[in-house]
C-alpha cells in the first residue's frame, strides 16, 4: 500500500495520510503544525474533522462532518461538567444517555471518515477520541499511529466517568494502543503514564513548540495597540481557553493584591466563560485593567503574545492531566520572547527553571493569588535592562530547544520508518 512519487528510482516513498481528528481544527495548532510538516516532507495528508478553518495555502486537505440529529459531541453538553441534576434518578439517567450516545457518535463519525478516506496507509488517531473512532476499523496494511495530545481519562468527562467505566475504556485504549506502530504524545510526563497504562510498542516525543520565530520591529503594539495602553505600563497576559481551572479566577484576584494596582491584564482567547470575563472587566475593582479580547488563529498569534510583558499559566492542580502538563502556550510564550509565571508542575518548572541559560519567569502556587502576584511581580520588578535581557533568555531557548524545527524531526523519522516498511 506504500506508494512512491513516481519520480525515478530511490524517490522517497509518499505515504496516503489520513488524521482523524474528532473535534475543530480551526485552533488546534497541533493538528495543523503536524499535518503541514508530513505533506511538505511530500505525503498527502488529509484531515478528518468537525469542522472549522486553516489557512487557505495550507498543504494538506481538510474534510469535515459535524453529525446531527441524535449525535452527541464534544462541547459542554456534557452532564458530568454540569450541575447536579433534580434528583439522584435523573442524574444517573442523563449520565448514561449521555455516555451511551456519545459512544454511539464517535463509532458513527469513524465509519464515515473510514469510507470517505478510502484506501490509505496510515490512520493518524488524534486523542483518544479519534484512536476510538478510527482505530477499531484500521486494518492491515493500513498502518495506525495514536497520537495522545493529552491523558485523555485524566481530563474533562473522561476524569469523571464512575470507576468502571474509566478502567474499561482505560483497558480498551490500552488495547488498540498496542495494535498502532507508535505512540506520538507531547511531554516526559504524558509519555511515563501513557506507556505504563497502555503499553505502546514505541513511544515518540514530539512536544508541540512553535517554529523559530524573530519579533520583527513594533510586534509589541499589536496587543498594547488592542488594549488601548502605551509602552511601559505593565500588562500580563493569560491566553488560551476561557474555562475554569486555568487560573484565571486566581489571576483577577491576584490583581487586587499589594504592588498590582498598576498591573493591566489580558484574556486573549474563547470559551465557557468569554461573556462573564467580558461583564467582569466592566467592574469598577479593575479600574479598566482588565481586558477581554477574542481569540486569534494560532498563525497569526506570536506577534500578539509579544506584546506582553508576562505570561501566566496558572493551571489549577485538578487533574493529573494538568499536574503533568506542557501547555502549548509555554511553548508560544518561549517563542515570542515573553517570560512565563508557571504553575509549580514538575514538567513546567523543569522547562522554565532549569534551563540551561537561566529562569525563564518564576513559578507560583496557582492557587494562591498572593503567590501568583508575587511570580509576576517578580518578573516586573526587574529594571528594563533586565527584563529586556530575560526576553532575550526566552528566545535564545526558543531557538536552541523548544521549536517544531526540532521536535518534528522525530515526526519525520517514525513515518520515514513507515514508509520504508519498518
Amino acid at each position: 500500500m506504500v506508494h512512491t512519487r513516481g519520480d525515478g528510482a530511490g524517490s522517497p516513498a509518499r505515504l496516503r495520510i489520513a488524521m482523524a481528528l474528532y473535534s475543530d481544527i480551526s485552533f488546534d495548532s497541533r493538528v495543523i503544525r503536524e499535518a503541514t510538516t508530513l505533506a511538505e516532507s511530500g505525503h498527502d495528508v488529509t484531515v478528518y474533522c468537525l469542522g472549522g478553518q486553516v489557512p487557505a495555502d495550507a498543504p494538506f486537505r481538510v474534510v469535515a462532518r459535524r453529525p446531527g440529529g441524535w449525535a452527541v459531541l464534544p462541547d459542554r453538553s456534557s452532564p458530568f461538567l454540569a450541575g447536579a441534576a433534580a434528583s439522584p434518578l435523573a442524574k444517573l439517567t442523563s449520565r448514561v444517555r449521555w455516555v451511551v450516545g456519545y459512544a454511539r457518535t464517535v463509532r458513527a463519525w469513524g465509519r464515515w471518515a473510514v469510507r470517505a478516506a478510502g484506501e490509505v496507509d496510515v490512520w493518524h488517531a488524534h486523542d483518544l477520541t479519534g484512536l476510538l473512532a478510527v482505530g477499531p476499523l484500521a486494518r492491515k496494511p493500513t498502518r495506525l499511529v495514536y497520537d495522545s495530545h493529552e491523558i485523555f481519562l485524566e481530563t474533562g468527562s473522561g476524569a469523571r466517568l464512575p470507576g468502571p467505566a474509566r478502567r474499561m475504556l482505560s483497558m480498551y485504549e490500552r488495547l488498540l494502543t498496542q495494535r498502532a506502530v507508535a505512540l506520538v504524545t507531547v511531554n516526559e510526563g504524558y509519555a511515563e503514564v501513557l506507556a505504563t497504562r497502555t503499553r505502546p510498542r514505541r513511544v515518540v516525543l514530539v512536544r508541540n513548540c512553535p517554529p523559530r520565530w524573530s519579533p520583527p520591529a513594533g510586534s509589541r503594539r499589536l496587543l498594547r495597540d488592542a488594549v488601548g495602553i502605551d509602552e511601559g505600563v505593565p500588562l500580563v497576559l493569560y491566553h488560551g481557553l476561557l474555562s475554569k481551572t486555568r487560573g484565571i479566577e486566581e489571576l483577577l484576584e491576584a490583581m487586587d493584591q499589594p504592588g498590582m494596582d498598576s498591573v493591566h491584564v489580558a484574556l486573549l482567547g474563547f470559551g465557557p466563560l468569554s461573556a462573564a470575563l467580558a461583564e467582569t472587566a466592566t467592574q469598577g475593582r479593575f479600574g479598566g485593567r482588565l481586558h477581554v479580547l477574542p481569540a486569534v488563529p494560532p498563525g497569526e498569534l506570536l506577534p500578539w503574545i509579544a506584546g506582553a510583558d508576562v505570561d501566566v499559566i496558572a493551571l489549577q492542580h485538578t487533574t493529573l492531566n494538568h499536574y503533568l502538563c506542557s501547555p502549548n502556550k509555554l511553548w508560544e510564550s518561549l517563542a515570542a520572547g515573553v517570560p512565563v509565571v508557571v504553575s509549580d508542575f514538575p514538567v513546567m518548572r523543569r522547562v522554565v527553571l532549569e534551563d540551561p541559560s537561566g529562569a525563564l519567569g518564576g513559578v507560583c502556587n496557582p492557587a494562591d493569588p498572593a503567590s501568583l502576584a508575587a511570580a509576576v511581580l517578580a518578573v516586573l520588578n526587574h529594571s528594563a535592562p533586565e527584563r529586556e535581557l530575560l526576553r532575550r533568555a526566552c528566545l535564545d531557548a526558543a531557538h536552541e530547544r523548544w521549536n517544531w524545527e526540532r521536535e518534528s524531526s522525530r515526526l519525520l523519522e517514525l513515518y520515514a520508518e513507515i514508509a520504508a516498511g519498518q
